[in-house]
């Protein structure tokens, strides 16, 4: 191959001005680039990709295959702070065949947190308040009226909220329900 190159070379420097060939670099074809993108990070949990991609049971290299971005570039943006553009949303949800919503960690809103709780100690109040009224022993009567009056320290507001309602018990087969006091219509 060297002997090619000097007889090459020998022929360009032997030849006449206007014969000569303008030399051209060769420039190595262009690779794709091997270090991952940065990826902007926040600083608390907003996307919920490595879940739904674990459920989803998808490698990080299919989901590359998918959207035709490095490993190394998909793994910084699954982390759940990482803060994504709507259109890498949008591949990822294309890989993963799941709606972009399913992407997002929805924040915890503060408005939400005190009406669970409190709809969670009415759901308290009304079962132990159901268990003193039902108690068959002094015992039982004693735990919950202590239940009871726990709660009203805890939320004052809780006070004479009322047991469980007793809807929906079971009829005896000589009763009937109110469908089937109603004549029904039926057309042939």
């Amino acid at each position: 191959m060297a002997t090619v190159d000097l007889q090459f070379n020998l022929l360009d420097a032997l030849a006449p001005s206007s014969m000569k060939r303008a030399k051209q670099k060769i420039k190595p074809a262009a690779h794709k680039r091997k270090f991952s993108l940065p990826v902007e990070q926040a600083d608390h949990a907003v996307n919920r990709i490595a879940f739904v991609r674990e459920q989803q049971e998808m490698t990080l290299r299919s989901v590359s295959r998918h959207t035709g971005i490095d490993v190394r570039t998909l793994r910084k943006q699954e982390k759940p702070t990482a803060n994504l553009t709507l259109t890498e949303l949008s591949k990822w949800s294309e890989a993963l065949d799941v709606p972009v919503a399913n992407l997002i960690e929805e924040p915890e809103s503060t408005l939400d947190n005190p009406v669970k709780k409190r709809a969670a100690m009415v759901r308290i109040m009304r079962s132990a308040v159901s268990i003193s009224e039902e108690a068959s022993s002094e015992k039982m009567s004693a735990l919950a009226d202590t239940l009871v009056s726990q709660l009203v320290d805890l939320m004052p507001e809780l006070e004479g909220l009322s047991a469980w309602p007793q809807y929906g018990q079971r009829r005896g087969p000589e009763e009937v329900g109110r469908v089937a006091e109603r004549p029904m219509r039926v057309e042939f």
